[in-house]
């Protein structure tokens, strides 16, 4: 795997992870309601960071849906920033470089190989 994508993977890895801590956290201090409402911001990074699990795999549409929902997760997060939750402006910020990544030549060569025919 090129350092791009690897890279890539770790970030959208780590920001699933941060979700479900502060969702743990949140759950563990203040109760189910801010468990709840501290998980909502985090849907698309949870979702990116499944999609992350099989950059191991062929195919552009891997690399696409893991752009796309990157995207989501960048539109998604704002209104956090705005109410001062986490994740904040690191949502988007990490959304960002995983789409400039993932859009490396480096990327795509390594979802779609030169084909054996």
């Amino acid at each position: 795997m090129p350092r791009l994508v690897r890279a890539a993977q770790v970030l959208a890895l780590g920001m699933g992870g941060l979700g479900l801590a502060c969702v743990a956290s949140s759950g563990w201090l203040l109760g189910s309601r801010a468990a709840i409402a501290t998980a909502v911001p985090f849907v698309p990074a949870l979702l990116l960071a499944l999609i992350a699990f099989t950059f191991n795999s062929e195919g552009q549409s891997i690399r696409i849906g893991a752009i796309l929902v990157a995207v989501l997760n960048m539109l998604w997060t704002v209104p956090s920033i705005i109410d001062g939750r986490p994740p904040g402006p690191l949502g988007p910020l990490v959304s960002l470089a995983v789409i400039v990544l993932l859009f490396r030549r480096e990327a795509r060569d390594w979802f779609e190989p030169p084909s054996l025919w």
